[in-house]
């Protein structure tokens, strides 16, 4: 839980950095990433059991306009935090994406507890930021090859 923690507060540092640069592009809605369906294997057993016992602690709301709804395993391969802004985001997605990428994957690296056993079997772990409408403003993906040490 510790770890869920940390790598929120990176995501809202990064989000408190976003908002202070100035940049107020809020008419670009073409930035939101769409997520492929591709032909995977459905989620582990003990991934589902693993979201589940997350999702008892949720919605876990945070400082600077965060909130993590739940976590859900997607595939065999792929393990999902769904989040919303609270408020509406000031940066645009791009900006948000490639300024959030490097300390997300940095998080990942060093955390432990249910991230480590995601890091252990290598899989990708994405996190999909909505607005409060619904709309999916973001979804970043991170492989194992950028977590890796």
């Amino acid at each position: 839980m510790k770890r869920i923690l940390f790598t929120t507060f990176c995501c809202l540092m990064i989000i408190a950095a976003g908002t202070s640069c100035g940049s107020k592009n809020k008419g670009s809605e073409a930035g939101s990433q769409t997520t492929e369906k591709t032909n995977a294997k459905p989620a582990r057993d003990k991934y589902i059991k693993l979201a589940a016992k997350m999702n008892a602690g949720m919605p876990q709301v945070f400082p600077g306009g965060i909130r993590v709804d739940r976590v859900e395993a997607v595939s065999d391969k792929e393990f999902r935090y769904v989040l919303t802004w609270t408020k509406e985001p000031v940066v645009s997605a791009e900006e948000f994406v490639r300024s959030a990428k490097l300390p997300l994957a940095m998080g990942i690296r060093n955390e432990e507890g249910e991230i480590e056993t995601l890091r252990k079997d290598k899989m990708t772990i994405s996190y999909a930021y909505y607005k409060m409408d619904g709309s999916l403003f973001a979804e970043i993906k991170i492989a194992p090859e950028e977590y890796s040490k």
